[in-house]
């Protein structure tokens, strides 16, 4: 919640070191840095939820689009705080910039989805005229959006949105 409320410049090692309630040493035993804390708790808690825990071969294209919708959902909440998305979103965006690990490592998940729309193509679940880069960044674009540039939305109407853009993006390949 902290990289969320500040941003990932905006939060130092001391200000993670007093939120866990731990002292600095204790912190730089597991991490050499505030990079290193900030890729491992990403990768446990945010980026492992998305591509881990499913067949990567046999999923459908929609049954991954819902599978992709329902751990963004879970995501809404981490501990007892309720995480905006749009402010997610951005960290996220931000992180990957700035940190080249977690440029390589969103790289790799991307490339676990790419498996996913090549093989929803030979089942032909999807139009297979639509190169692959593209679905896949459509996909990223709709779940990863960062702004309106309507009135501020509240964070149900941002993720009811990005539900209802994936599925209408869906109905557009599908075969």
């Amino acid at each position: 919640m902290l990289l969320i409320k500040k941003g990932y410049e905006g939060v130092s090692v001391s200000d993670i070191q007093k939120k866990m309630g731990i002292s600095r040493g204790l912190l730089y035993c597991y991490f050499k840095n505030k990079s290193d804390l900030i890729l491992a708790s990403c990768t446990q808690y945010f980026f492992d939820g998305y591509l881990n825990s499913i067949d990567l071969e046999n999923i459908s294209f929609k049954d991954f689009i819902i599978h992709v919708l329902k751990v963004e959902e879970e995501l809404a909440y981490c501990g007892k705080n309720k995480i905006d998305i749009l402010k997610y979103n951005t960290l996220y965006s931000t992180v990957i910039m700035r940190e080249p690990r977690f440029k390589k490592y969103a790289l790799s998940e991307f490339a676990k989805a790419i498996i996913v729309i090549r093989n929803a193509k030979k089942r032909n679940e999807i139009r297979d005229d639509i190169p692959d880069n593209f679905i896949g960044a459509t996909l990223l674009s709709i779940l990863g959006r960062t702004t309106y540039i309507t009135a501020t939305p509240t964070d149900a109407y941002v993720r009811t949105r990005i539900a209802e853009d994936i599925m209408r993006f869906y109905d557009l390949i599908k075969k």
